[in-house]
């Protein structure tokens, strides 16, 4: 929207198109200012006269101003620029007032701000949530625990057990440590993408060698890693969670007489592609999409220990960093694992 007036009272000389639809369609050529618009607020005119004396421009940044539209006035934000314009001579004759309608951009950031303090609240309730429910869920497993304890002592110890008697205790305590590992995992997924730690300096082939060792896979299983893995600035919890995962399902799959675990990774572009391939029973690709979503399993939870979630968080924490995750696999031919890392 542009305005032009000439002289200390600020006769407006010329507008364009814009500028006389914004003031409803009023012809307020050849008035002052002050007569064209009667009720515009003093310290703006208190602007122009500054201006035409001083010579120094002005600059508003999102300045709120009442427009007309087509709905009638609303309350419009605008980047104004006042600015003197001299003859020849340099004297000046006359201001020139430009200004660019941006309550677009304004609202928006306003909504965005919104929506970021509104997230903040949700994440702070859902990490007390979080918090309680895994405290009010152990407490329960733990009574438990000690129950199953005192009816096996109740009852003379293990050796004294019927067969039977004792497989129900032995699959009692199974699923209530599968509970616990439900618990801790959704605790983990919950938080996963939305907890940073401060990048520092990772070894990848330390960090495989240390997540092996924690994992403690049986003597049987041959685990061979790559050398030469990179060394790069990362958050070394998350890739380790994502590692651990993994390479943990990778050691739990890897079957056969000779069962073998690889893991290696090379650079793809701004990404590291990792990869941990078992020779396993391998999955069939109606599965390969199915198998990242939280509590899924493709056996039975009696047969496969597990909860269903590590996948979907690694997963989640992969998507957090940019990257993505992937299966490569057919029945019978084991499966490799990959998933991108940005550097």
């Amino acid at each position: 929207m542009i305005c032009v007036s000439r002289g200390p009272n600020h006769v407006i000389d010329t507008v364009n198109a814009l500028y006389q639809r914004s003031i409803g369609g009023r012809t307020v050529t050849g008035l002052p200012i002050r007569e064209a618009f009667p009720d515009a607020p003093a310290d703006r005119v208190e602007v122009m006269d500054r201006v035409y004396v001083t010579g120094e421009p002005y600059t508003g940044t999102e300045v709120a101003e009442s427009v007309e539209t087509n709905n009638g006035p609303e309350e419009r934000y605008l980047n104004l620029v006042i600015q003197p314009l001299k003859n020849r001579d340099g004297n000046i004759y006359g201001l020139m007032s430009h200004a660019v309608d941006v309550t677009e951009q304004v609202r928006t950031r306003q909504e965005l701000a919104d929506l970021a303090l509104a997230l903040e609240r949700s994440n702070k309730e859902l990490d007390s949530f979080a918090y309680a429910a895994s405290h009010d869920l152990r407490a329960p497993l733990r009574g438990i625990a000690n129950l199953a304890q005192w009816i096996e002592e109740d009852l003379g110890g293990s050796g004294n057990l019927k067969a039977e008697t004792r497989e129900m205790l032995g699959l009692l305590r199974i699923r209530m440590h599968r509970m616990e590992g439900l618990i801790e995992g959704l605790l983990q997924y919950s938080r996963a993408g939305r907890v940073h730690q401060t990048p520092e300096r990772v070894d990848i082939g330390a960090l495989v060698r240390e997540v092996v060792d924690l994992l403690g896979p049986p003597g049987d299983i041959d685990i061979i890693v790559e050398p030469d893995l990179p060394t790069f600035e990362t958050e070394r919890l998350m890739l380790q969670q994502v590692l651990m995962n993994l390479i943990g399902n990778a050691i739990k799959h890897a079957t056969g007489a000779n069962p073998r675990v690889e893991i290696g990774g090379r650079r793809v572009g701004p990404f590291y592609e990792f990869s941990i391939k078992d020779n396993g029973p391998g999955i069939a690709p109606e599965f390969h999409d199915r198998i990242w979503g939280i509590f899924q399993t493709l056996e039975a939870r009696d047969r496969v220990e597990g909860a269903g979630i590590g996948l979907a968080l690694v997963k989640k924490i992969v998507e957090s960093q940019q990257g993505r995750a992937w299966v490569e696999s057919a029945p019978g031919s084991g499966a490799t694992f990959r998933f991108l890392w940005k550097k």
